[in-house]
C-alpha cells in the first residue's frame, strides 16, 4: 500500500467514461482502505474552459466517498496535477514516498500525473482498472486503458491486481 491515494477528475462533467459507476465503487473500497490505515488521501479536480469551477460540472459526484474536513482538495488547470499546483508540497508535508493513483481520463490525466510522479522519483502504484475514459475515434475506451495499464506497469508504476 502506498503512503497516500491521489483519486484524479472523478467529477459530475465526467459521469459519461466507461463502467463511470463501477469505478467509482472501487475507488470507493480503496478510499475506505486508505482512512482505515489513516493515510493521505488527495482528490484533484480539473477546471478550464470546459469545467468551469461554480458549476455542479466541477463538483466531485456524489456517491464518490469523500470528506471535506479530512481530505486534501487540489483544483489543476492542465491535465498535470503537478503543474502549477500545491500537490507536490501537500505531498512533502505529509512524508509520501509512494502514491497510488486513480481515477479519469487514462490517456490524459492520469497518465501524465502518473509520468510526472514517476520522474519526481515517487513510487507510483495503480490497481487495474481503477482509471476510466471515454472512447475514441480509435479505440475503445477498454483497449485505450489496458494499453496504458500496459505501458505504466514496469516503467512508470507498479500495477496491483
Amino acid at each position: 500500500m502506498a503512503d497516500a491515494l491521489v483519486v484524479i477528475d472523478m467529477q459530475n462533467a465526467l459521469k459519461g467514461m466507461a463502467d463511470f459507476d463501477r469505478v467509482v465503487s472501487q475507488i470507493n473500497d480503496r478510499i475506505a482502505l486508505y482512512r482505515q490505515e489513516r493515510k493521505a488521501i488527495f482528490f484533484i479536480q480539473t477546471s478550464n474552459e470546459d469545467i468551469l469551477s461554480d458549476t455542479d460540472d466541477f463538483k466531485l459526484v456524489d456517491n464518490l466517498n469523500f470528506d471535506a474536513q479530512k481530505d486534501e482538495f487540489i483544483v489543476k488547470t492542465k491535465p498535470d496535477a503537478f503543474y502549477h499546483t500545491n500537490l507536490e508540497a501537500y505531498l512533502k508535508t505529509y512524508n509520501v514516498r509512494s502514491i497510488e493513483i486513480c481515477g479519469g481520463q487514462t490517456e490524459y490525466c492520469v497518465d501524465i500525473t502518473i509520468r510526472v510522479a514517476c520522474h519526481l522519483d515517487y513510487q507510483v502504484e495503480v490497481k487495474r482498472g481503477l482509471t476510466t475514459t471515454f472512447d475514441s475515434e480509435l479505440l475503445d475506451a477498454h483497449t485505450i486503458i489496458k494499453h496504458h495499464e500496459n505501458i505504466w506497469d514496469g516503467s512508470f508504476a507498479r500495477l496491483l491486481d
